[in-house]
């Protein structure tokens, strides 16, 4: 193909994708909702109304507090794992991200296990129950939720910087401080930043704390635009206000992408981590921070695997597992179990096939023009920027028609999925193809190879960790998916899937089910999480 005409023709398939399954889709339900709203004065009335100050104020303020606290806790812990060298730093490192691949309601239901009047922690000790209700028992849970993703950006920010100029620094009698200032403070800094903005968009679109902990009181832009479309049965003011939601968080959503972007090393840089220096007070305080985090995250893991067996307020071991599988639930949830973990990673598995599609696609773009990195990745980010309610309304009311019915839905819950997972796969591979040095490929080039064909062969097989980890983080996101395949499979319960099970379970106030479910669903994501760190021991060997 020409020069130039392989990149085009990519991108176009990118766009195609994203336009077709979001854009379009959403574009005409905000312009439908619109004009069936009343225009642009209606839409200033349901602004300026009480519910939707309360809802934006409420948005910001959880956002606000969320990924400022994220960015205190996250980055001197993401600190000690960039920076430093110690025995299972790789497999602690890809645990973190076990909260971030689990269904926001999973981490409601994991808090209230540890810190609830009944909880593991909140039984025994009354001042822990503060953070299991109302505003501090949301922000808690987009902490637990989002602290770790803080972490690890944070790590590969100092992962960016130059060991060398580093090394240069205090050959020539330069202070730490020095060389912090100089070297990695810059893009340490960046990758915690970046990891506070994705904190404060998902947790002002959040949709589950909120209601599940501190109700009406506490109710998010999305919630309200669910409560518009489901409850209140106005869907084009609900249409009309997600409009604004998309608009009020576009310019956090660009300055992720824009950060993100910096955090790639330059091309043939190796970053080295070195042994931590114990004697210095600075390396006890990163490791105290890091411990705490890893402590909180493992006791909220600990708390739903003990509360699946062991139930609050008593009864026999091991209830809730009887309780999952018994005939009853499968009549109230109108699937089985089985059939539900079935579901679940059906659709997991075809979301990871299509994303990780479309993230090579986008990789490939973005390697060899990187000039159009910030406008690709803000394209990929749109879905997750609509948020999963009015994705999933958007796709529902845009293709249900020409889908023609309810069997076919699987496949818009399949491409909700995939979309939602994307940005975080691009990230997985753009990081290190980015670092990459270029002479392979040159030299795939000198010997005829086209530039997909260099890219193919000389350098996705140099990524391969990139690879399977991104191919695993779409699959994780989609076994954990909630909200957008919720309100997909509401007519329908042959697709529920066991994220969707859970909150049925726990609507119908079958605690102890819905306990064990949670508990199954978390097995699945540490299966996932096993056979990342695997892989990565492979590649090291």
């Amino acid at each position: 193909m020409p020069r130039g005409a392989t990149e085009a023709a990519l991108l176009a398939g990118v766009l195609a994708v994203v336009g077709a399954f979001a854009l379009a889709p959403a574009v005409e339900l905000f312009a439908r909702s619109f004009v069936a709203a009343g225009g642009w004065a209606a839409l200033a009335r349901l602004v300026a109304s009480p519910s939707a100050r309360s809802a934006f104020r409420n948005s910001l303020l959880q956002g606000g507090l969320s990924g400022a606290l994220a960015v205190a806790i996250g980055y001197p812990a993401g600190v000690f794992v960039g920076r430093y060298r110690w025995p299972g730093r790789d497999v602690v490192r890809s645990a973190l991200l076990l909260p971030f691949l689990l269904p926001s309601l999973v981490m409601v239901l994991g808090v209230l296990d540890l810190l609830g009047p009944q909880g593991i922690a909140g039984g025994p000790w009354p001042a822990a129950r503060w953070f299991a209700s109302g505003m501090p028992g949301v922000v808690a849970v987009n902490l637990f939720y989002n602290v770790p993703i803080v972490v690890v950006l944070t790590a590969t920010g100092c992962e960016a910087s130059s060991s060398s100029q580093e090394e240069t620094i205090a050959s020539l009698g330069g202070t730490p401080a020095r060389a912090y200032l100089e070297t990695w403070a810059a893009p340490s800094w960046t990758g915690a930043l970046g990891g506070g903005l994705l904190t404060f968009v998902l947790s002002a679109l959040s949709f589950a704390p909120p209601i599940l902990l501190c109700g009406n009181r506490c109710s998010t832009v999305e919630v309200l635009v669910y409560s518009l479309a489901e409850v209140a049965g106005q869907p084009a003011q609900a249409g009309a206000l997600a409009l604004v939601l998309v608009a009020a968080f576009l310019a956090p959503a660009l300055a992720y992408v824009l950060l993100v972007r910096r955090l790639a090393p330059s091309r043939g840089r190796t970053y080295r981590p070195r042994r931590p220096v114990w004697t210095a007070p600075a390396t006890w305080a990163l490791a105290g921070t890091f411990v705490a985090v890893a402590a909180a995250e493992l006791a909220l893991v600990g708390a739903v695997v003990v509360r699946s067996i062991v139930p609050a307020g008593g009864g026999p071991v091991g209830r809730g597992w009887s309780a999952l599988f018994a005939g009853s639930t499968a009549g109230r949830l109108g699937i089985s179990v089985e059939g539900a973990v079935g579901n679940t990673l059906f659709f997991a598995a075809l979301a990871a096939a299509v994303g990780i599609v479309v993230a090579i696609a986008s990789a490939f773009v973005t390697s060899r023009r990187p000039q159009l990195t910030t406008g690709v990745g803000l394209a990929l980010f749109v879905p997750v920027l609509l948020s999963p309610v009015v994705l999933a309304e958007a796709l529902e009311a845009f293709w249900g028609p020409i889908l023609g019915g309810t069997a076919d839905l699987w496949v818009l819950i399949v491409l909700s999925q995939a979309l939602l997972a994307v940005p975080f796969a691009l990230q997985s591979l753009q990081v290190p193809l980015f670092g990459l040095a270029p002479a392979g490929a040159e030299s795939a080039r000198a010997l005829g190879a086209t530039p997909w064909g260099a890219f193919v062969d000389a350098d996705l097989p140099r990524v391969r960790r990139g690879i399977r980890t991104a191919l695993l983080f779409a699959f994780a996101l989609g076994l954990g998916e909630f909200t957008a395949t919720y309100f997909l499979v509401t007519s329908s319960t042959r697709f529920r899937t066991l994220p969707v099970a859970i909150y049925a379970l726990t609507d119908d106030r079958l605690y102890a089910a819905a306990g064990a479910a949670t508990a199954l669903l978390l097995a699945l994501s540490l299966a996932v999480l096993a056979v990342v760190v695997a892989g990565r021991r492979d590649d090291d060997g």
